[in-house]
């Protein structure tokens, strides 16, 4: 257990959100009802070792100072990811109310409800083993799918099924059909009844097919059957939400849980914190982190990993360090996927010695390497420019037997095509490929930014029609490295040709853009057109969609489309796409954060986002007190060469004179503040800026 006063606990996420809620973005400009509602002040600190529901509350601390994660956070309001629209498919907060009662769920009761395939008593005998039926059930319905044949098949076994068999056999199945045609057909037979573990089991199938109006039907029939939901069927209903990407949901039905006297468990609290560290809210995943230490449940190894990596995907890698350490001296012994974390943090944040420094170590502490560490490592030393090296270290992973599967060969594809070698990935593409087997979409898009980057425009073209020949779907970073291709096409014959491959890969995206409306007087009909694709795209993750954004963006900036880009860009915001683009570090203090954006989406960022603050400075009367605005190429840039985004940006700044002076040893980073910044907020100008 991490103590109140840990070495872990000042911390400084860089990615909480502003503090102040009336400000840009707005985000999360409303919070779900029943998230918010039900709460009571005066019960916000819970006891210990007792769950309760869990009111969002603000990101850890006030902007700017240091941040204490078992500090008492209740009293403030943390904002929980949220979708803008209703669906259908959302999580129903009385969808298992019926026949509910405060006292608890009733333990699992198997009774001797068993369906008879068919009379043959002997043959009931036959098969009277357990796993004998599973198998001959599973084999069928492999063989059949679901279907009329497949139910005769069923009846002709003449064999007995029960709960317990039934379970087992769901479990085996992948295809959610399927599933679904065993489950409701057992229903119908004649003294066959459900128990909570085939209804949890079927809950699980269709949340991994993401069939949420399914859920919500089946959950009724749960509880008319006399079924109550327990701890594990809640457990499956968070992480099924969690992996679409409905957070807001995933949230309700930890209140739900609380609500009906259902208590928590570590795996309620590790899943909760591992979805939302991934989508990015990690001061949310820190909160539940807290939540679960005060219920008196001691992290394991698992809880221990998923939140080093979130202080490490938060830029905390010194924390991330010490919570390592802490966990070692607690008597929770790491394992291979704890260093594979730590490793992997400190090549993302491109400190390559101390990643390979932490391999050294971990094989020092007896633990062989496997297929996740070795990438990580030959993805260390490609960074480096180390490719031969790289090489070396598949070599070796072949002669301690591990043999290399498709992302290991996708890897090398990557980093060669990444040094603008092509035909050295398009080498490691055709090993993979006699190695017998079949490349993803990933590796295709790495060859495929390969031959773009040279200018290999045939060779694209063959590749996307191999792709689809081979049943592969381009995926949005497909369509994203078009696009950007397109934008930066050398000629208008290869605009065309990119153009033309942007609609052989049938994405929506190319729908989306072919299909943008002429903006309105208020631009608002251009603002619901992206808001409907966003929603659209709402499972992508967020990387991938802020990659797209970017290049949508930059490509309606280039292209003189400059009122559509800036609708773009605002919508976007809004949705958090760009979480980390403008936050308030203090009171008044401003940062615009556009390093990791392309040219012609930071000079469309930073103006409507000055814009933003014109507006708001003549509702309120106050402006900012200082805006830094950081283009990411300055004192702590580790990349050489010249900006675009710095050049761009500082052109703007020039012609519209604004009052920005350039950071003390800092050439990245330009600051304006003081009476000289609000008065040139005040120009009419600023409000215009992203048509000039």
């Amino acid at each position: 257990m991490v103590s109140a006063t840990g070495p872990a606990s000042n911390i400084k996420p860089s990615n909480v959100r502003p503090t102040k809620r009336d400000t840009f973005p707005k985000v999360h400009e409303k919070i779900n009802s029943e998230i918010k509602g039900g709460a009571d002040p005066a019960r916000n600190c819970p006891a210990k070792g007792k769950a309760e529901k869990y009111v969002p509350v603000k990101g850890f601390g006030d902007s700017g100072q240091k941040i204490n994660v078992h500090s008492d956070l209740h009293e403030q309001r943390k904002f929980i990811p949220h979708q803008t629209k209703d669906h259908s498919n959302r999580f129903r907060a009385n969808s298992f109310s019926s026949g509910r009662t405060q006292e608890g769920f009733r333990k699992p009761f198997r009774g001797d409800a068993r369906v008879h395939m068919g009379i043959n008593p002997t043959a009931s005998r036959q098969f009277s083993s357990t796993s004998h039926v599973v198998e001959k059930v599973s084999n069928i319905l492999k063989q059949l799918k679901w279907g009329q044949k497949a139910e005769e098949a069923l009846l002709n076994l003449n064999c007995s099924l029960d709960a317990y068999q039934a379970n087992q056999i769901l479990k085996q199945i992948q295809d959610c059909s399927v599933a679904s045609g065993l489950f409701y057909w057992l229903k119908r037979q004649p003294g066959f009844k459900h128990d909570e573990h085939t209804y949890t089991t079927m809950v699980g199938i269709l949340g991994r097919a993401k069939q949420f109006d399914s859920i919500n039907k089946l959950l009724d029939q749960m509880v008319r059957d006399g079924c109550q939901p327990n701890v594990v069927t809640y457990n499956r209903l968070i992480h099924s939400y969690g992996r679409a990407n409905f957070l807001t949901d995933a949230i309700n039905v930890f209140n739900r849980m609380v609500e009906v006297g259902c208590e928590p468990d570590r795996v309620t609290y590790c899943t909760l914190i591992d979805i939302h560290a991934k989508a990015g809210f990690l001061d949310v995943a820190m909160y539940m982190y807290q939540r679960m230490q005060e219920a008196g449940l001691k992290p394991d190894t698992f809880t221990y990993s998923v939140i080093i990596n979130c202080l490490g995907k938060a830029g905390h890698l010194n924390d991330a360090h010490k919570l390592f350490c802490e966990m070692t001296s607690q008597g929770c012994i790491p394992n291979l996927v704890t260093y594979n974390i730590m490793i992997a943090l400190q090549a993302k944040a491109r400190n390559y010695p101390v990643a390979l420094k932490l391999y050294r170590e971990m094989q020092n502490a007896g633990f062989e390497p496997d297929k996740v560490t070795y990438s990580i490592v030959m993805e260390v030393l490609g960074h480096c420019g180390f490719l031969e090296e790289a090489e070396a270290i598949f070599s070796e992973m072949k002669r301690k037997n591990w043999i290399p599967d498709e992302p290991v060969y996708g890897l090398l594809v990557d980093l060669w095509g990444k040094t603008g070698n092509a035909e050295k990935a398009y080498q490691w593409y055709q090993a993979m490929l006699n190695a017998g087997l079949c490349p993803n979409v990933p590796t295709c898009n790495s060859l495929l930014s390969a031959f773009l980057r040279v200018h290999r425009l045939s060779d694209a073209y063959h590749l996307l029609q191999s792709m689809l020949a081979l049943g592969l779907n381009p995926s949005l970073q497909t369509y994203t490295l078009l696009l950007s291709c397109c934008t930066e096409a050398r000629s208008p014959f290869d605009m065309g040709f990119c153009c033309e491959l942007m609609a052989v890969t049938g994405h929506p995206a190319h729908s989306f853009l072919l299909s943008m409306p002429a903006p309105g007087p208020d631009g608002q009909n251009v603002r619901d057109h992206v808001g409907n694709f966003l929603d659209l795209m709402h499972t992508e993750d967020r990387e991938s969609k802020r990659g797209l954004v970017d290049a949508i963006v930059d490509f309606l900036h280039k292209s003189g489309l400059k009122e559509e880009a800036g609708s773009v860009w605002e919508v976007a915001a809004q949705k958090n796409v760009y979480p980390d683009a403008v936050r308030e570090k203090s009171s008044s203090y401003w940062l615009i954060n556009l390093h990791v954006m392309s040219d012609g989406t930071a000079v469309t960022a930073l103006s409507r986002t000055l814009a933003w603050f014109r507006k708001q400075m003549l509702v309120s009367g106050i402006g900012p007190g200082r805006i830094d605005i950081v283009t990411g190429w300055g004192r702590r840039s580790r990349v050489m060469g010249s900006s675009m985004v710095r050049q761009s940006v500082q052109e703007l700044l020039h012609i519209f004179s604004f009052p920005f002076l350039t950071e003390n040893g800092n050439s990245g980073c330009f600051v304006g503040c003081g009476e000289s910044l609000d008065r040139w907020l005040l120009q009419s100008y600023v409000d215009r800026m992203h048509l000039l």
